[in-house]
């Protein structure tokens, strides 16, 4: 069964794409592991993002410990390469499109209103479009069920 959602404005374009989302420690129904508390955040999509990034706050507010195998380095649009830290979560979306055990890095973006920045890496895994239906943003996402998302 597919999953999707579309967001529609009413007051004319807008200048970034953002839905709520849910974040949680990782676990995965199909293997046994048991639900974990989900917190929610404001996540950002971006499509010039390789992957999906989450902020000092979500890192806190869940008690999230980086991974030790794993090292992260985000590279800027300026071209500069910055040390991070790795982190695996569950990340839900709108109309439960929720991805398990899904590999983020952290960063400190400063006085942002997003905590979440959603990738390439969940962009890819669906189908995105951005439309101006009459002046209005319309945009859609949705996925087909795969391993590792329900």
């Amino acid at each position: 069964m597919n999953r999707s959602f579309t967001i529609t404005t009413e007051n004319g374009l807008l200048t970034s794409l953002g839905t709520p989302c849910h974040v949680s420690h990782p676990f995965n129904p199909a293997n046994g592991i048991p639900e974990c508390e989900r917190i929610e955040f404001n996540a950002c999509w971006d499509t010039g993002a390789t992957k999906s990034v989450i902020t000092r706050r979500v890192v806190e507010a869940l008690g999230l410990k980086p991974m030790k195998s794993i090292r992260g380095y985000l590279q800027g649009v300026d071209g500069g390469v910055e040390k991070s830290e790795a982190y695996v979560i569950n990340l839900s979306l709108p109309s439960k499109i929720t991805f398990h055990e899904l590999i983020v890095i952290s960063k400190s973006p400063g006085d942002v209103w997003w905590d979440v920045l959603i990738g390439m890496d969940i962009i890819s895994a669906g189908k995105f479009s951005v439309k101006n239906v009459n002046s209005n943003t319309e945009w859609s996402f949705s996925v087909t069920p795969q391993k590792g998302s329900i």
